[in-house]
């Protein structure tokens, strides 16, 4: 069999999206798939009666966490740019903290995905981080809280990752995660789940544009109703998900 040509225009020598690919893997060590982001608490509390509603479910979700945590995911990508990239994500850390403070199980998840961000970034990435491995210290120290939308935006920056596609995978994770939930949970089917996940482009696109320029003062919730059914997650009944 002849060799593939190493100028094949198929080849993948890009290593930014190489970087992509990787971060986007299902199997991240981020404790991502044990959250369905407030789908089973809201599937129970009746928001989504049917298959044919998840759609408008995941796009309203979507744009209501977008305008709650993208800002932060900018935040945390641009503190390398500050004389003390430590002490912005001190501030931008504790802005986070203020804003997700009143949903317990929200916050809890951040936390852990956050950490556990910088964790694969020391050990897979880059293990000679020095902001990073700090930015851990303080954490594990109870110095600060260690958000996961701060710890992203700055893992994608020290990993090159330009900010367009930051905020792209950011919601892309996000809207993945729903989807896949809904799979676990017998909601859809996985067929159903791909079609739906394609044809979420083009909205998904649209509150990306609409998100990209916000700071932190922006940050807020377009939809208060599934803020409060994922704070609610805890007192279900049964569950599969942590949050």
């Amino acid at each position: 069999m002849m060799a593939a040509s190493v100028n094949s225009p198929f080849s993948a020598d890009d290593k930014s999206n190489w970087l992509l690919y990787l971060l986007t893997d299902s199997a991240l060590p981020t404790g991502g798939f044990v959250a369905s982001s407030g789908l089973e608490a809201s599937f129970q509390a009746g928001l989504i009666p049917s298959a044919s509603t998840l759609p408008d479910f995941t796009l309203s979700a979507a744009h209501s966490f977008a305008f709650n945590t993208v800002p932060f995911v900018r935040a945390g990508y641009y503190t390398v740019d500050s004389e003390d990239p430590i002490a912005a994500l001190e501030d931008a850390d504790a802005t986070c903290e203020a804003l997700m403070i009143g949903n317990t199980v929200a916050r809890r998840a951040s936390l852990a995905q956050g950490v556990a961000m910088l964790t694969l970034h020391i050990k897979c990435f880059s293990p000679d981080d020095e902001v990073v491995k700090q930015w851990k210290k303080m954490i594990r120290a109870g110095k600060v809280d260690g958000h996961f939308a701060i710890c992203f935006g700055l893992v994608c920056r020290q990993l090159s990752v330009s900010i367009e596609n930051t905020s792209h995978l950011w919601l892309y994770l996000f809207t993945r995660t729903l989807y896949s939930s809904a799979v676990r949970m017998n909601i859809i089917g996985p067929y159903e789940a791909q079609r739906m996940l394609l044809r979420a482009k083009e909205g998904i696109e649209d509150v990306v544009q609409k998100t990209m320029h916000l700071t932190m003062d922006d940050a807020c919730q377009t939809n208060p109703l599934l803020d409060v059914c994922q704070g609610m997650h805890d007192r279900l009944y049964t569950r599969l998900f942590n949050s």
